[in-house]
């Protein structure tokens, strides 16, 4: 629902918030001479958003559709009327990876809970079930070195060691999946998060990784090739304020391992 006025002038007050039916409502003002705004929405809750869409998508071409909104497992004699196929996994976590997008990270995480959820519906508290039982059966890591909150990385609740880190990045290497993940992976001097960083330097176009940043971390965990040809794994997890040096000290880092050597 949109209850936005227009008004003389350039300024703009616009508010916007998810509603319980799964829409999203917008009110505030916007001036005549304002030229396009685009605002960004988060949404609580996905499914309902999903169904609150479609409910209205049927409404604009005449499809009554009476009662209220449900979500239920689909009956077994249901009859597909539609359907989107999904990118395949490998292009979602080269996107999710290469521009850092936390949405992403954060629904493959529920999505993933689902295998170890009773009732089939993915959650925090599923997917950090799992992935506990993953690190510690599969991964080799200590069953204290990862908590996590969310999917994202961004709750200050989270955390990580960086052997553990390692740790995992040692599996997915060996794992049937490698060349995927190893190709999701920003280059230094190169691509996406990494291109103005480490160039001129040993790690350009061979150290690849993903960055971690919030107002208190910047982290930076992947691989880079020595310079006697062996494949290394890192993860370097700084906490603190002063992020511009530490920055800079990983990127010194990343440089000195491609230039190691046995």
């Amino acid at each position: 629902a949109a209850q936005v006025k227009t008004v003389a002038g350039r300024g703009a007050r616009i508010m916007a918030h998810s509603t319980s039916a799964g829409g999203i409502e917008v009110r505030g003002w916007i001036g005549a001479r304002a030229g396009v705004r685009s605002y960004q929405v988060v949404v609580e809750d996905p499914t309902a958003f999903t169904a609150g869409a479609f409910r209205r998508a049927l409404a604009q071409r005449g499809i009554l559709v009476s009662g209220q909104t449900r979500y239920a497992v689909t009956p077994p004699g249901a009859v597909r009327v539609g359907s989107l196929l999904s990118p395949p996994l490998s292009h979602l976590i080269a996107a999710m990876n290469r521009e850092s997008i936390n949405h992403f990270a954060e629904l493959l995480f529920r999505d993933a809970g689902r295998k170890a959820a009773a009732d089939g519906v993915g959650s925090v508290e599923t997917a950090s079930t799992l992935l506990q039982r993953f690190l510690t059966t599969q991964v080799g890591a200590s069953p204290n070195a990862v908590s996590v909150a969310d999917g994202s990385g961004l709750s200050v609740l989270d955390h990580v060691t960086p052997r553990s880190v390692v740790q995992l990045l040692a599996y997915a290497n060996r794992a049937p999946w490698s060349d995927a993940f190893h190709a999701s992976l920003p280059v230094a001097g190169e691509s996406e998060l990494l291109k103005q960083r480490m160039r001129y330097t040993p790690a350009q176009g061979n150290l690849h990784a993903k960055t971690g940043t919030t107002n208190d971390v910047i982290s930076l965990g992947g691989y880079v090739t020595a310079r006697d040809g062996e494949l290394l794994a890192f993860a370097f997890i700084y906490n603190g304020t002063d992020r511009w040096n530490a920055k800079s000290t990983i990127d010194a880092m990343g440089a000195t391992l491609a230039g190691f050597a046995r």
